[in-house]
């Protein structure tokens, strides 16, 4: 009997033991679950499942990990993957305020810049630096300033997007009439790079019965040139900031957008106007090359007949097959523009036959350049297609086209140095797709 009552205590022993131990593992898991934000159908699937405390521990650590993968924080925004980064966000709305007070219609304001607009460059400058957490209570103009481009804040880098923006829309903007007729492309490095002159295929030759293929080569000429490297630093110090000049961040990078296409342009046109010599030792527009009229003449229907003849007539390397070269761009100085536009307009009602001009001539575009005036006044040119023959051809550095701009935190100067560089070089790669008239 004593016996018996022993055992009933055992029991009931072990029962209470291990109501007590699950009583902690179910506080345990939803405690572990709550203090780490964890849903509670996640805790109250592991009491379910009857997990261990150890098990549940590990388990409720790989979804905290795998919350924490699913949202990345930064320093001052957490965002979903996917998603934008606040901070980006902000920096293009001020930079839009910023262009949108620049110029209006290049720049329309967006919905996101409405808050900026009318804030002067030191009312942006004190945000940037109290968002990145930086206290500004009590800081003169000055020290604001001077933190502001000399901090971790993002100003230095909502001035470079406003710079960059303003260089590159005044440089695509500036008119360049050389890409109609030359050819672009790419250098991988600044070695010289060797242009091969293809001439024609070898002729067909008959063969006879039984007779065998007699073997041909290709004609060529080797031109070579190599790109340079131009460029300009101009420092915008913290003055600018407290003075308010947003010109300083707008107007001189769009003066250097306009620079560095006029530039380009000066190169390819030089090499027009200055008639360098080719890789045969001879000047670009030469009798020898036929492609220089022997007697000038003013610009008219009978003589760019006789300079498209001589285009046509232009032979390959052998000097025997005839390449049928057919002009595209007839070339004129300023003082030749009306000119040329009367020259190649449709002629509605003719008062005689022999003032009609021809179908040929009129498919010919003009090409306006005001840089061939200061060579000379008279002289015009045509020119073929660069997808029919080679005539000009120009190279960026890959990776580095047109107008490039870099900004840095002034090391000489006390705020920002902006640095505007290019990567460019021109040759003449073959002349028998140019010709000139010295005009009269």
């Amino acid at each position: 009997m004593s016996e018996d009552r022993s055992r009933s205590v055992d029991t009931d022993a072990l029962v209470s033991e291990a109501r007590a131990q699950e009583r902690e593992r179910v506080s345990t898991i939803h405690g572990l679950a709550d203090k780490l934000q964890l849903e509670r159908g996640f805790a109250d699937d592991l009491i379910k499942r009857g997990v261990s405390i150890d098990e549940a521990r590990r388990l409720i650590l790989d979804q905290v990990a795998a919350k924490v993968d699913e949202t990345r924080t930064f320093p001052h925004v957490s965002i979903p993957l996917g998603g934008r980064d606040a901070t980006v966000t902000r920096r293009e709305a001020i930079s839009n305020a910023l262009l949108h007070r620049y110029s209006p219609t290049l720049f329309p304001l967006e919905d996101a810049a409405r808050e900026y607009r009318g804030m002067t460059l030191m009312e942006l400058a004190r945000e940037s630096l109290e968002t990145a957490g930086a206290s500004t209570r009590g800081l003169s103009r000055d020290e604001v300033a001077t933190r502001a481009l000399h901090s971790t804040s993002d100003f230095p880098e909502i001035l470079a997007a406003v710079t960059n923006k303003t260089l590159r829309q005044a440089y695509e903007a500036y008119p360049r009439t050389f890409p109609l007729f030359c050819r672009q492309v790419l250098a991988t490095d600044f070695k010289a790079m060797h242009r091969v002159q293809l001439g024609e295929a070898p002729q067909l030759l008959k063969v006879g019965e039984s007779g065998e293929f007699k073997r041909g080569t290709l004609g060529e000429s080797k031109e070579s040139y190599r790109i340079e490297t131009y460029g300009r630093v101009v420092a915008i110090t913290r003055q600018v900031l407290i003075n308010d000049d947003l010109d300083a961040f707008t107007r001189i990078p769009a003066m250097y957008g306009n620079s560095i296409a006029q530039l380009e342009s000066d190169v390819v046109w030089d090499i027009v106007t200055s008639n360098p010599a080719m890789a045969d030792g001879t000047a670009l527009f030469h009798a020898t090359h036929k492609n220089l009229a022997g007697t000038g003449a003013a610009l008219g229907v009978d003589s760019v007949g006789l300079a498209r003849a001589a285009m046509r007539k232009q032979t390959g390397l052998d000097k025997k097959t005839v390449l049928n070269i057919r002009p595209a761009f007839l070339i004129v100085p300023a003082a030749l523009e009306l000119k040329a536009e009367q020259l190649v307009a449709q002629n509605l009602v003719p008062a005689q036959s022999g003032n009609v001009v021809p179908q040929s001539i009129r498919t010919l575009s003009p090409i306006a350049e005001p840089r061939l005036d200061a060579a000379s006044e008279t002289a015009w040119y045509l020119a073929a297609s660069p997808n029919q023959i080679d005539t000009i051809e120009y190279a960026y550095l890959e990776g580095q086209q047109g107008a490039y701009i870099e900004t840095r935190n002034g090391f000489d100067v006390d705020g920002v140095e902006i640095k505007c560089r290019l990567d460019f070089g021109a040759k003449a790669i073959d002349w028998r797709g140019l010709y000139k008239n010295p005009g009269a």
